[in-house]
């Protein structure tokens, strides 16, 4: 009877695993990068990006691809889309990008001012078919326009990255005050008569540089500053 139950068991393990083997070969779609998505976003701001999706199963697809997200602020089980695109002719083997639309709202309880780690995954509407998932992090800020005025302003701000210390300069208008924020969005340092500035006791990693000029005129750059 043990050996009728072991065996029994060895046969449902083997089933089993051969489910699972045969849904690994279901799936058509392996998506490898996110493409033109900046680090850094602005808190509900919509942005034009693409995924690179390749082809990995043994037949030709032509249709729609749908991607799935789920980001970890976001309830289990729950799931939204960027959006989807069309691929014509799409053989074996082949990648394309797939570009897509989408405002990443903070409104909505998807999105948090701050780091959010995002997994997305192809989808096929027809057949309805997946193979893999790709994780990526973007940063939400509340600030808007980061770099606004990049074209037009003469603002320089060196080094970058900054381990102890950054310094703002420009030939063309008086800087009035500078501000660094975090990627929370909190005011962590302030200054109105250094335009040298102490970053050396902040934790390294992204912050925003704001310049604020005698004529109003704010001008902002992302910098790296701090240390480990």
């Amino acid at each position: 009877m043990k050996k009728a139950i072991l065996l029994f068991s060895t046969i449902a393990i083997l089933t089993a695993y051969s489910n699972k083997a045969q849904a690994q070969f279901m799936g058509i779609f392996s998506i490898e990068q996110v493409v033109g998505l900046p680090d850094t976003l602005n808190a509900n701001g919509q942005y034009s990006f693409g995924f690179m999706v390749r082809n990995v199963g043994n037949s030709l697809y032509s249709g729609t691809i749908n991607f799935d997200f789920f980001v970890d602020s976001m309830t289990p089980g729950t799931s939204q889309s960027f959006g989807v695109g069309q691929v014509g002719g799409f053989t074996p083997g082949d990648t394309a990008t797939i570009p897509v639309t989408y405002t990443f709202s903070i409104s909505n309880n998807t999105f948090n001012i701050g780091d959010n780690v995002v997994v997305v995954w192809p989808r096929g509407i027809n057949p309805n078919s997946t193979l893999d998932s790709l994780t990526f992090h973007v940063y939400i800020t509340n600030l808007n326009g980061v770099e606004e005025n990049e074209k037009t302003s003469d603002l320089k701000v060196f080094p970058n990255p900054a381990n102890d210390f950054v310094s703002f300069t420009s030939e063309k208008n008086k800087i009035e005050e500078v501000r660094l924020y975090d990627m929370s969005g909190r005011l962590v340092l302030v200054s109105k008569e250094h335009l040298k500035i102490f970053t050396g006791h902040l934790t390294e990693g992204i912050y925003i540089a704001e310049a604020v000029f005698s004529n109003s005129v704010i001008t902002r750059r992302k910098i790296i500053a701090g240390r480990n």
